[in-house]
């Protein structure tokens, strides 16, 4: 995969002459910071301000090196171990996962369908990997760490993206032994030493969201709906004060050149789920996307693939769900996928041409094949 790391600004007074994604964030923030609060932000002497960080940040990626850009996008991994270590884990919900564990689930996500997935992405290469949660199966803290092993095996932290799913908040589980395990694969690029304890003090770890990281020409924003929820219940919750931030943040990034891919768990539109596996707040997320938009949403937890469109504020834009990226395929229209995101900059209102190219498993060869390809946004020819 290809280090966007750096990104060039072209500032005509020369002050800058890189804009990295931490200083993109950065402005970001404080623009954000200053609508909470009312004020303008200050810039004196040399200091860079909002109107020329957002001219870096929208010329930061060069089409005219490189036409596409992909970006592979899995989801619910669950291929961690289930050992119990003590009877005392199994004293809440997660007695009902531990049996649905041991009864069915095992027997569906399978290591060597995800060990053939990996090695399919590194023929694929896509430039960047989302990953829409679900690593682990009832949140023992045993799991967490084989997660980590996992995650690695598909990426370096520049290299993926993550946000966590409601197996991986099953119950309550100290962030130090849980999340924060993955906290470089999932913080925003702002963090210099990729650590979210800043948040595992909060009362609500969804206050560290939404993330963005800024790949390419790609700015990928976290949701998290992940929290605890009662036994039997999967249903996931953004939060009215996730839902201003992200707001806030899709409508700043709209003034740049950046394909804005949100990625979440839970799937946004209605009907896609029963009532106590849905997103409790969907209405209100489509609300917030209707208003500020976004180029494409990506997510997983049902296991299945859903393709569909919601409204935006010019264009509909495309809701993706992946399959689980480790079911063995006992049901075919459940075997594992992945999909990947082709992306490229076009003339007119889509502003990007993105297709999707889905890549599922065939269990007679025991690897992964091309399953069909498709166009979710743009019908315009990409610029030169």
């Amino acid at each position: 995969m290809t280090d966007y790391n750096d990104y060039p600004a072209m500032f005509a007074n020369g002050r800058v002459e890189r804009a990295t994604p931490s200083m993109i964030l950065l402005i970001v923030d404080l623009r954000v910071a200053s609508l909470q609060f009312g004020g303008g932000t200050q810039t004196t002497g040399d200091s860079i301000t909002a109107a020329e960080a957002e001219l870096a940040l929208s010329r930061s990626w060069n089409w005219g090196e490189k036409a596409m850009f992909s970006v592979g996008h899995l989801s619910d991994l669950h291929t961690t171990p289930v050992r119990v270590r003590d009877i005392s884990e199994l004293l809440n919900k997660r007695f009902f996962g531990w049996l649905s564990w041991q009864v069915r689930r095992r027997k569906i996500h399978l290591d060597a369908v995800l060990e053939a997935l990996i090695d399919d992405i590194a023929v694929t290469a896509p430039d960047h990997v989302v990953v829409t949660g679900d690593l682990v199966n009832i949140s023992l803290e045993s799991e967490f760490p084989v997660a980590r092993q996992w995650l690695e095996r598909i990426g370096t932290p520049d290299e993926v993206s993550l946000v966590p799913g409601n197996h991986d908040a099953y119950v309550v589980v100290p962030q130090g032994v849980s999340w924060d395990l993955w906290s470089d694969y999932i913080s925003s690029d702002s963090d210099p030493a990729c650590h979210i304890p800043q948040a595992a003090a909060l009362l609500d770890p969804r206050d560290a969201f939404p993330t963005l990281r800024v790949r390419g020409p790609v700015a990928v924003v976290g949701v998290c709906s992940a929290l605890p929820t009662a036994s039997l219940e999967a249903t996931g919750t953004v939060g009215p004060a996730q839902l201003d931030r992200l707001e806030q943040l899709l409508e700043r990034l709209a003034d740049t050149d950046l394909c804005r891919l949100v990625s979440i768990h839970h799937p946004v539109t209605d009907h896609s789920t029963v009532k106590r596996r849905s997103l409790t707040d969907a209405f209100e997320l489509r609300t917030a996307l209707a208003r500020v938009g976004a180029e494409i949403v990506v997510h997983g937890h049902n296991h299945r693939t859903l393709v569909t469109k919601i409204p935006g504020p010019n264009l509909p834009i495309p809701v993706v769900g992946v399959r689980s990226a480790s079911d063995y395929g006992h049901k075919p229209h459940k075997r594992a996928q992945y999909h990947i995101y082709d992306i490229e900059r076009i003339d007119g209102p889509a502003r990007f041409r993105i297709s999707l190219r889905t890549r599922g498993y065939d269990p007679d060869n025991r690897r992964f094949i091309p399953e069909g390809e498709s166009e979710l946004r743009g019908a315009m020819r990409a610029r030169q």
